[in-house]
């Protein structure tokens, strides 16, 4: 909204309502005030836009506008347009859908019509579209029309008037600054624009009236607000009703049958002042000035009242005996005012024979009489004007009442949604918190539960390979004691081929040999690999771990012989093994997995003084009290300070599982944690 188009007196106003309404006095605090509580921003629009309005407002004027459809659709065959701007609560647009309804009822020819109704405000269209009104807004409204289109809903606020669907859809409704211009196309036949300009500056008014002219039809009607009219420079409107302003575009090029009937349907009827009748001037030729001052009172008196000429008879003997006395009476009598039946008698000289006191008796019943008679009207005029301001009064109380109560009503359900809001940003704030403590706890349940399936899935395969390995470590010893026989020559029979001891090794459980399409090998919790670069049956090229959380993974390298191996351990001691688990499964433990680990890279031939170790992992996951992943780290670094082989490379502690890849061709490590989207190099 551009409140450079409405005139600042009323832009104060409006803006010292809602400050004072607030307890505010300065403009700054009323502006903070506002990007506080932007709801204040709705507030004040609301009361800014002027909705004074109700249906049937100013009746005379529905009642002419009817009076000239009924002339109108006699010359136009098209359906009729009628734009309503501003609508403010739709009382206007409305009211004259029930006119043309009711008009359409009782004539079967009557054009089809269409009401376009805009405002500026959302909150008074919410109302026009709702279409329920208190007392007031009805308060003007014809029995007939109440009766027919409206129904009655009594509530706490008393009666409520709910606008019948068959009148609500007749009347489309917009949103729109009609000063900026007009959404809808095309033109009007009748435009009811009515007590809008007074609001703004001359410049809006001027380019408003520039879109209600492209607007409207020749012949078509503009009507304005009473208290409203059109520059005199503006020569395309002609005025045809003063008092209800109305004008007709281009009227002056239409033809002479509509000039002539737009001009008589709003003919104004005038009394007409009683005529005098001059004498004949065959009569007046030899007459004096007292004979035509009598032939004058004559035609006067027939014009006053018969009560009063009852009371006063003047003969004409009387006035020509009374021919030389002064006109002092006579003036006396002209300064009489002038009552209803606009008669004024002047020049009048009455004598009852007698002497001068006489006359005067006359002239104060003459004066007394009047008196009474003006004092009559003037009570009578009165109390006429006492009965219009009382039910004016009666009226603006009405009014008054109904906006007390709506205001009341308004600042009860803003009070009551400010409570509800601040209701609800205390629930969201501890929805939030209580969201972000549970989605903590699914994480550390969903951890802890994938760590107790992983567990449960290796506890039930490592029972199957301690079974297995029981029967082959069964197997080793009756192959180791048939090879001692051999050796010491008791028998033949029970020579062991040399394959079925290596054999023995490559069968490993523990061990993960088989790499997948990518030639890696990928190593879980408690197994190993090895990769020899010099066998030629050795086609795997990098170690894989997905999921790296406390447990260690240790690489040993031999980089001038090319031979790599790398355990994944989980637990710092086997002191914890149960039933031999640590024989079936050694790398699940430090201490047995760092010395199986650098007894297999020295069985494939690497030299000790060429091993060096890289370590990763080492993540705190789990409780404060849960220090496993800090003794891993410290048991695998006693363990390999023990064998004399040095870090070169290592990535421990955090709070993040990893994914380790070891690129063995060119000796390269690499780790992402989960919260990584690269893998980065260790060096």
């Amino acid at each position: 909204m551009k409140f450079e188009h409405y005139q600042r007196k009323f832009l104060e106003k409006r803006i010292d309502f809602r400050m004072k309404n607030l307890n505010l006095n300065y403009y700054q605090d009323y502006i903070k005030y506002i990007r506080e509580n932007p709801v204040e921003v709705d507030l004040f629009l609301d009361k800014f836009t002027i909705n004074y309005t109700y249906f049937f407002r100013n009746y005379n004027i529905f009642k002419n506008f009817e009076n000239y459809i009924k002339f109108y659709v006699s010359y136009t065959n098209r359906p009729l347009r009628i734009w309503s701007a501003p609508c403010a609560t739709g009382d206007e647009p409305y009211t004259i859908a029930m006119i043309l309804e009711q008009m359409k009822k009782n004539n079967k020819n009557f054009p089809d019509f269409e009401i376009v109704a805009s405002d500026i405000d959302p909150a008074a269209l919410k109302v026009a579209k709702e279409g329920i009104y208190g007392e007031y807004p009805v308060h003007e409204t014809p029995e007939n029309y109440l009766k027919s289109y409206f129904s009655i809903q009594d509530t706490e606020l008393g009666p409520k008037f709910i606008l019948s669907k068959e009148i609500k859809d007749k009347v489309e409704l917009i949103q729109e600054d009609i000063i900026k211009g007009h959404q809808k196309k095309g033109k009007y036949d009748f435009i009811f624009c009515r007590n809008f300009f007074i609001y703004i500056n001359q410049f809006a008014r001027e380019k408003l009236l520039q879109t209600l002219e492209s607007r409207l039809y020749d012949g078509g009607l503009l009507i304005l607000g009473g208290s409203e009219r059109l520059p005199l420079k503006n020569s395309n409107f002609k005025s045809i009703n003063i008092r209800d302003r109305f004008y007709v575009k281009n009227l002056t090029t239409q033809n002479v049958v509509f000039k002539n009937k737009v001009h008589n349907l709003f003919k104004s009827y005038k009394v007409s002042k009683p005529e005098i009748k001059k004498p004949a001037r065959k009569h007046l030729e030899h007459a004096t000035d007292e004979d035509v001052k009598i032939i004058h009172t004559k035609a006067l008196i027939k014009t006053v009242p018969k009560d009063l000429s009852n009371k006063v008879k003047i003969s004409e003997n009387e006035i020509k005996k009374k021919k030389s006395k002064p006109d002092k009476e006579i003036k006396e009598l002209n300064k009489l005012e002038s009552i209803e039946t606009e008669v004024k008698i002047i020049g009048i000289e009455i004598n009852n024979g007698s002497n001068g006191n006489g006359t005067k008796l006359q002239n104060n019943q003459l004066k007394e009489s009047m008196k009474d008679i003006r004092e009559e009207s003037k009570i009578s005029s009165l109390k006429h004007w006492e009965k219009k301001l009382r039910q004016r009064e009666l009226h603006v109380e009405q009014r008054e009442k109904a906006i007390e109560e709506r205001i009341t009503y308004i600042d009860e359900k803003y009070n009551k949604i400010e409570r509800k809001r601040k209701e609800v940003n205390e629930l969201v704030n501890e929805l939030k918190e209580k969201e972000e403590e549970v989605k903590n706890r699914i994480e550390i349940l969903e951890r802890l539960t994938k760590r107790v399936e992983q567990r449960e899935r290796l506890i039930e395969q490592k029972e199957k390979q301690f079974e297995r390995r029981i029967r082959q470590v069964g197997d080793y010893t009756r192959q180791v004691a048939q090879q001692e026989v051999q050796i010491n020559g008791f028998s033949k029979d029970f020579i062991v081929n040399e394959e079925n001891i290596n054999k023995y090794e490559e069968k490993r459980m523990d061990r993960i040999d088989k790499p997948n399409e990518k030639k890696e090998l990928n190593i879980p919790m408690g197994y190993y690999g090895l990769i020899n670069s010099f066998d030629k049956n050795d086609v795997a090229t990098n170690f894989v771990i997905k999921g790296l959380g406390s447990g260690i993974s240790l690489i040993l390298k031999d980089s001038v012989t090319n031979i790599f191996a790398l355990s994944h351990m989980s637990l710092p001691s086997s002191s914890a093994s149960k039933q031999g688990y640590h024989f079936l499964f050694p790398h699940t433990f430090v201490d047995t997995a760092v010395k199986d680990l650098y007894n297999n890279l020295l069985f494939h031939g690497a030299k000790k003084t060429n091993i060096q170790a890289l370590m990763v992992g080492g993540a705190k996951l789990f409780l404060d009290y849960d220090m496993t992943y800090q003794e891993n780290i410290d048991a695998v670094k006693k363990q390999l300070n023990t064998f004399q082989i040095e870090v070169e490379a290592e990535d421990l502690g955090g709070l993040s599982e990893r994914a380790v890849i070891y690129d063995t061709i060119n000796d390269a490590l690499y780790v992402k944690k989960t919260w990584e989207f690269e893998y980065r190099k260790i060096n």
